[in-house]
């Protein structure tokens, strides 16, 4: 079986450098080990943060990651992926192909085959977000559709495509028009499954042409304090018959950061609520004041968790966070 899920920071990042993600790995803690993980089974995530030899926000060190279990195969095209620029991006890439782990995204692999369960699978992957770091990012950045249709074709003799992507608004609950078209534009063009990832939350499943669009799995291994972000979706696609089953389970970060599965969720979390969600039709001005209102909401919920933390926190991070968010805030760095 295929098992899909979303966004993964193995870094400590803005808020929690010394004790968040990257930390907890290095004590020797399992990110996936709450997963139900079988070896005949074949995991894809969104690898977003860097891996490199730096102490940098949303950078985890080679040596650090050795310790995990990783999953099967990787996206790389990511608003993360550049943090440090093109030396920690290659350093990244460097230390997955020494590991002999898949990856797809880059400008040099935008795309990739596999064979599981007997059919074979191609996955493509981009992201549709401007890049904050640089210009001309390494990995495959707002490709226009004649480029992706030409990928598309290079996966003609392929059982079953995927479309992995990076898109939408971070926070918000729903997809815009502009992602449902292209959405919709891929299927027509070949696609059998469409994954988004970004708004670390979740989104609506739609189905078009007997075809699943699921628009954000939402994160699977981050730590960010607003509830909304500690859930996500695991998708399951079962390959062993002609046609492919597919079906999902609800994921929740517990305050390790790790993902476990859950049966029950709060009904604005739930995928019948947020199916619904698909459907509505607005226009981008609305839709952007609703976005607004969210990142709103998240931004109060990190405030808040920051400031009750601070206390304990020694000087020099206290300095170390105040100092970050200046720079990020109002010097735009």
């Amino acid at each position: 079986m295929l098992r899909i899920i979303g966004d993964i920071c193995f870094a400590d990042w803005y808020f929690d450098k010394g004790r968040g993600v990257g930390t907890s790995i290095a004590r020797g803690n399992n990110p996936f080990g709450k997963l139900p993980r079988k070896a005949e089974d074949f995991w894809i995530g969104n690898f977003e943060c860097v891996c490199a030899d730096s102490d940098k926000h949303f950078v985890v060190r080679p040596d650090i990651l050795n310790s995990v279990p990783h999953l099967d195969l990787y996206g790389v095209a990511n608003n993360h992926s550049m943090q440090i620029g093109d030396k920690g991006y290659l350093q990244t890439i460097e230390y997955l192909e020494t590991k002999g782990i898949p990856y797809v995204g880059s400008l040099s692999q935008k795309s990739r085959t596999f064979v599981h369960q007997g059919k074979k699978v191609g996955i493509l992957a981009f992201s549709m977000r401007p890049d904050n770091f640089t210009s001309e990012p390494l990995y495959w950045h707002l490709p226009e559709y004649s480029e992706i249709d030409n990928v598309i074709n290079t996966l003609e003799d392929c059982d079953f495509k995927i479309a992995f992507i990076h898109w939408g608004y971070e926070f918000m609950n729903r997809p815009n028009i502009e992602q449902r078209q292209m959405a919709h534009w891929l299927i027509d063009s070949g696609i059998d499954m469409v994954i988004g990832m970004h708004p670390h939350i979740m989104q609506g499943d739609e189905q078009y042409k007997g075809k699943h669009i699921f628009y954000s799995l939402g994160n699977a291994v981050f730590n960010m304090s607003w509830e909304p972000t500690k859930y996500g979706l695991l998708v399951n696609v079962d390959l062993a018959n002609e046609k492919p089953a597919v079906s999902t389970q609800y994921l929740y970060i517990e305050k390790d950061f790790f993902p476990k599965i859950v049966e029950n969720l709060p009904t604005v979390y739930s995928r019948q609520f947020l199916d619904k969600e698909v459907n509505k039709i607005e226009e981008n001005e609305k839709y952007f004041a609703t976005a607004r209102t969210y990142n709103s909401q998240y931004t109060q919920a990190n405030r808040k968790d920051i400031l009750k933390r601070m206390w304990k926190m020694p000087f020099n991070e206290k300095y170390e966070l105040i100092s970050d968010f200046i720079k990020r805030r109002f010097l735009k760095k």
